[in-house]
């Protein structure tokens, strides 16, 4: 029986239907196999409009405060993400470091960032300002994919390991990931270091572990957390300390992977080369310390800190100055707080490190305690598994996300936030 025209058309139909569904099938399985890449984009497109939308409205709208430093006089824009310390970075990216006692001395600031800033200026045009925003965004990208792998790795779910990028790309003090700081560069070595470690690739660790040792003074830290991920690894827990079958065992692979060790014991020489560099120009190889007097950081510890601000609360009056130390001592306390939580979901390597990273800045200051705990990544992890409650979910995203713009409104305009 011959078929007639509206058959064909009908057979045609379903054939385009069928095949219309199976491209929407494959697409959908590629977009789920590059979620590590898709989500964290997404986190990443939708908090950087946010932020700019908020800082360009904040610098329109707020008074800003005058007689500061214009980063870029050709670009409105470019110079509301150059505030406070990114004056720094753009020096010694211009000038390189030098160091006068008792005095603030730009060798406070470890290298690689400005150094990455160098490196990329002939590309655009020798513009210092532009190449560290280019620098800090395409770092925090970058974090946000890796911050996603890991927290997959850990969580084993995706849900939570999109939730964990989303609280971080929306976190209150977000902003500074895109500013000319330190933070997002810090934040990618810091993940990717541990992101390989979990993955046994020891060299890539080291590699990454040493830049960051290099990018910040607390980087040095991550040498201890491989570590102690790679004795973890090899048999080794707290629990299991006082059995002589753990250290046996751990002998023996002490001996069976010893490269690997060596290769762990890398990542503290970015900070050891610095101070040789400190050595060998300013016979200061700790003038990176020496200098913190000169900004008022004193080390007392961190519970005459705390003490010191919970009296001032005693005394507190409605102001911008009283406001900031409120914000910060809050964060700090909730962060201490969270961490016996971090141990117990996430381990103690990931506790003792969060600890390690809060506690050194708090010992001297409350102050900065809101940029400070940006790289605690375990801490966003934490928030990423606790999400799974619809209530805190979207409690946290929308206090997150009204916080961050705020913030980054006030910081547009030369006010201090951390």
């Amino acid at each position: 029986m011959s078929s007639t025209p509206g058959n064909q058309l009908a057979s045609a139909f379903f054939l385009g239907r069928r095949r219309m569904e199976r491209s929407l099938i494959g697409l959908t399985t590629l977009l789920m196999r590059l979620d590590w890449v898709v989500q964290p984009t997404i986190a990443f497109a939708i908090s950087r409009a946010a932020l700019f939308i908020a800082g360009i409205v904040g610098d329109v709208l707020l008074p800003t405060e005058e007689g500061h430093w214009v980063a870029d006089p050709n670009s409105t824009f470019l110079s509301l993400w150059a505030k406070w310390d990114s004056q720094w970075y753009v020096q010694i990216a211009r000038d390189g470091y030098w160091f006068q006692p008792l005095r603030q001395s730009n060798v406070a600031f470890f290298p690689v960032y400005p150094l990455a800033m160098r490196l990329l200026a002939p590309l655009v045009g020798e513009n210092l300002v532009l190449a560290g925003f280019l620098v800090s965004n395409v770092a925090f990208l970058l974090a946000l994919i890796f911050l996603y792998r890991l927290a997959e790795l850990e969580l084993a779910d995706r849900e939570s390991a999109r939730r964990t990028v989303f609280y971080l790309a929306l976190f209150p003090t977000a902003f500074f990931f895109s500013a000319v700081y330190t933070e997002s560069l810090f934040m990618l070595l810091s993940v990717a270091t541990m992101y390989y470690a979990r993955c046994r690739h020891w060299l890539a660790a080291a590699l990454t572990g040493m830049l960051a040792s290099a990018t910040r003074n607390l980087g040095v830290v991550l040498w201890a957390l491989v570590a102690w991920e790679w004795l973890r690894q090899n048999g080794w827990s707290l629990q299991s300390t006082m059995q002589r079958r753990t250290w046996s065992l751990l002998l023996r692979n002490a001996k069976a992977h010893w490269s690997e060790l060596v290769i762990i014991a890398a990542i503290p020489l970015g900070l050891l080369l610095y101070m040789a560099f400190l050595k060998i120009h300013f016979d200061r190889p700790l003038a990176f310390i020496e200098v913190q007097a000169a900004w008022g950081r004193q080390n007392v510890g961190p519970g005459a800190v705390i003490a010191r601000e919970l009296s001032a609360l005693a005394d507190f009056q409605l102001n911008r100055g009283s406001l900031n130390r409120l914000l910060n001592l809050s964060v700090a306390l909730a962060t201490l707080a969270i961490v016996p939580f971090i141990w117990r979901r996430l381990g103690e390597g990931y506790a003792v490190y969060s600890l390690v990273l809060i506690l050194v800045p708090l010992s001297s200051s409350v102050a900065s305690v809101l940029r400070y705990v940006l790289p605690l990544f375990p801490a966003f992890i934490l928030l990423g598994w606790w999400g799974r409650s619809p209530t805190l979910d979207r409690a946290l995203m929308a206090s997150f996300a009204v916080g961050l713009g705020v913030l980054t409104a006030v910081f547009a305009n030369w006010y201090f936030v951390a």
